[in-house]
């Protein structure tokens, strides 16, 4: 099994969703050759909804992913946090979506949510919880309580943190966090536009169809992760047409 752990269903959270980018991230996940991703839209976009419905109209669901013309998609929801990390929480499609409510309700009139409210929330036993761009507003990894830190089961290669801050600097970074904190390592384009998916994978050696399934290969470091020798081009050009996107959005 071939899987991104981090991507989106639209160019920006502004953006509404489309049904034709959508199928371009299909399309474009089985041209790389990968079979499951992870759909992580942010908490706080507009019309998050949308996608899931979209999906709960035209797709079978099958233990915990959507069946997209052959390709797996598991659901999650990327949260940021008052602390300034975003965490990536990967689980049954009623949970998300109960999730995101509750989230929005606790929020309140603050922007974002405290990581401690965040955890109280969860059930991580049923959950794939990761730390996404780890380092994306920090030079140093924030100080947080040991209770959190041994509910998560990843720390994150993200394309657009390797694009930005080096490739070999950033996984350096990451690599010594993950020994500090003593978790595995997953891989996530966080792509927006759909060529950026394919710059990283992770390589299982089987077929997980559960969330619980993939919790548990990742647990015993049953995979690797493949970032690709052409990263850096797919995510220029992405940040490029993004940006040029959503200045023809925003004129029209």
């Amino acid at each position: 099994m071939k899987i991104d752990f981090h991507t989106h269903g639209k160019l920006s959270s502004k953006l509404p969703f489309k049904k034709e980018e959508f199928a371009n991230r299909i399309n474009e996940a089985k041209n790389e050759g990968i079979d499951s991703l992870v759909l992580t839209e942010h908490c706080h976009a507009n019309n998050f909804i949308e996608a899931y419905e979209f999906l709960s109209r035209n797709y079978k669901y099958i233990n915990d992913y959507y069946d997209v013309d052959g390709v797996k998609v598991f659901t999650g929801i990327e949260v940021t946090t008052n602390e300034e990390l975003d965490i990536l929480i990967i689980g049954n499609r009623e949970y998300i979506v109960a999730l995101r409510e509750k989230i929005e309700n606790k929020k309140a009139e603050q922007k974002f949510i405290n990581i401690i409210d965040l955890f109280n929330m969860l059930d991580s036993s049923n959950l794939l919880i990761i730390i996404a761009h780890p380092f994306r507003r920090h030079t140093t990894f924030p100080n947080i309580d040991k209770n959190i830190i041994e509910r998560i089961d990843a720390i994150e290669f993200n394309a657009t943190d390797l694009y930005n801050k080096g490739i070999t600097n950033m996984k350096n970074k990451v690599i010594k966090l993950g020994e500090l904190l003593n978790v595995p390592i997953t891989g996530g384009s966080d792509s927006h536009y759909f060529i950026q998916i394919g710059s990283i994978k992770n390589n299982f050696s089987i077929e997980c169809t559960t969330i619980q399934e993939i919790k548990e290969q990742i647990k015993k470091n049953n995979f690797t992760v493949e970032i690709s020798d052409n990263l850096e081009i797919r995510v220029k050009s992405s940040k490029i047409i993004k940006k040029l996107i959503k200045l023809l959005e925003g004129n029209n």
